[in-house]
């Protein structure tokens, strides 16, 4: 046990202390952020799995934390597209406070963020109405 442990923080302090006074982008790359990409299915498999549901109240407060957390990933990539976009900052001065260079990718990264967060939120906003409307929870 002490061994994972030690294994595990060993790199990371390395990591932390080399970064300041080398001035790279260690853990900010903007290839992290392609992660996006991965959530996609996810998101809208959560959509489809939450439009067909029955147990609507249960499934509204199962989903509380996961909606505040999109909130936060759309307040995120509404910061990285404008950081971009209007500053013209890198991907790493926008994780990482630090400046550095562009990968190229920047532009991707800020249309697909708020794409992708912002119609995340939509759509599950959007399935709630709809589903409680036709539950007729509306109706009181």
């Amino acid at each position: 046990m002490g061994y994972n442990f030690s294994f595990g923080i060993s790199p990371w302090s390395v990591n932390c202390s080399a970064r300041p006074r080398r001035w790279t982008c260690t853990q900010g790359e903007a290839d992290r952020l392609w992660g996006v990409v991965i959530s996609i299915p996810f998101y809208l498999l959560a959509v489809i799995g939450l439009s067909q549901t029955r147990y609507l109240k249960a499934a509204t407060i199962a989903c509380g934390p996961v909606f505040l957390f999109l909130l936060w990933q759309a307040a995120f990539a509404i910061r990285l597209s404008f950081d971009i976009l209007v500053y013209s900052f890198s991907a790493c001065e926008v994780l990482e406070g630090t400046p550095y260079e562009n990968s190229g990718d920047e532009i991707t990264f800020a249309l697909l963020w708020p794409i992708v967060a912002l119609g995340t939120v939509a759509a599950l906003t959007l399935v709630y109405s709809l589903r409680r409307r036709h539950s007729g929870q509306g109706q009181q």
